[in-house]
């Protein structure tokens, strides 16, 4: 892990830096203009493209899709005979692009509403103007001040043309620059447990303040400390299992927040497991149907709450997909995920995509934790 990776593009290339509204890149860490409070700039990573190849090697299965027992996933910086360009790099007009940016912090909010600063408010969001940000020092925005996945899009997308939430591609992106660096799917134990075991309290977004990995610039590690907020009250943590941690500029790759994934949706028809993804086909997000902009991966999710044990495989299209088929089956904390996930018994309806778990998840969290259990219009 770290330094040997860093020839390979997408891994050294990989670096955190502030944007313009309009998308064009003002400065990068370590350059004199870099500051990542700047009023009107977001803190974002600049991650180059890479090409990938999935090949199953091991299935089982009588079901819709695969269940996988044995996997390659290999990725390259340049084209290779049999690999694909990652989806994370195919914009809104279908095109292959060389890099995209994202977020280097969880999503806080620009209000409209207080004079134009950054607040965390659990009322009186205005979703018609209010904007998410990307910065240091702010205050993570959840479901306690009215948050979906539709209204996350809208305040993300407010900022202008081309910005949304992070998406599912994005993720997959993330898991197998993770996976290979790390040499294991636990990144809780090859990065660390991350802002995990904050005692929880249903009444208050208990979210640290962004920005405590904000030293380490574009390199992974663990911060020294971290401010948590609760009930407008800061206090400081150094435990390992309370601090912010970061993947190569991206603070909080799980933990501390639950992540919404624009771009799936969940269908389940009371015979299908756990429901079954669709993929969006443009960024026309619909969170009330699976319309026609939306495909099946065909495979299913698991029918009940556990520990990971496989993924799945569908169609070979979305094979760039790393969502779990299968949990228990052996499977606990550490092998061969160290993971958990939680589905529907025989979906029946619509579902969104969390990703990476929250505060007080503790050895739940990580880059392969799914929640695929509330409605799209659930806070």
């Amino acid at each position: 892990m770290g330094s040997d990776f860093d020839s390979y593009i997408m891994y050294g290339g990989r670096r955190r830096c502030t944007v313009n509204d309009d998308g064009s890149i003002d400065a990068f860490y370590g350059e004199n203009t870099y500051a990542e409070n700047s009023a009107n700039k977001q803190v974002m990573i600049y991650q180059p493209k890479f090409y990938y190849q999935r090949v199953p090697l091991q299935t089982e299965g009588n079901r819709v899709g695969k269940i996988i027992n044995k996997d390659s996933i290999i990725i390259s910086a340049t084209p290779q005979s049999g690999f694909k360009v990652h989806p994370l790099f195919i914009n809104e007009d279908g095109e292959e692009v060389d890099y995209v940016l994202l977020g280097a912090y969880e999503g806080a909010l620009y209000s409209t509403e207080h004079n134009g600063t950054y607040q965390f408010v659990t009322n009186n969001v205005n979703f018609n103007n209010d904007k998410l940000v990307s910065k240091a020092g702010t205050k993570p925005l959840t479901g306690s001040s009215g948050l979906n996945m539709q209204k996350a899009e809208q305040l993300a997308s407010n900022r202008g043309t081309g910005w949304h939430i992070y998406t599912i591609q994005a993720e997959s992106a993330n898991q197998m620059l993770e996976l290979i660096e790390f040499g294991t799917m636990n990144g809780q134990s090859a990065l660390g447990k991350g802002i995990s075991n904050i005692t929880t309290n249903s009444n208050y977004n208990q979210a640290a303040l962004t920005g405590s990995t904000s030293s380490l610039g574009n390199a992974s590690g663990i911060a020294e400390e971290t401010t948590i907020e609760t009930n407008d009250e800061q206090y400081t943590v150094t435990d390992s299992d309370k601090v912010a941690i970061s993947y190569r500029g991206m603070e909080n790759p799980w933990g501390n927040t639950w992540t919404m994934l624009g771009g799936i949706i969940v269908y389940g028809d009371n015979n299908s497991n756990g429901g079954i993804p669709y993929i969006c086909n443009d960024y026309n997000y619909s969170y009330t149907t699976v319309g026609n902009n939306y495909e099946n991966v065909e495979f299913t999710l698991p029918n009940e709450n556990g520990w990971v044990a496989n993924l799945g495989y569908g169609l070979k299209k979305y094979d760039w997909l790393l969502m779990p088929a299968a949990v228990n089956n052996g499977a606990n904390s550490s092998l061969p995920v160290g993971d958990n996930g939680w589905f529907d018994t025989n979906l029946s309806g619509l579902r969104a995509v969390l990703h990476g778990g929250g505060w007080s998840f503790q050895e739940s969290d990580g880059p392969f934790y799914y929640a695929c259990d509330h409605a799209p219009n659930d806070t």
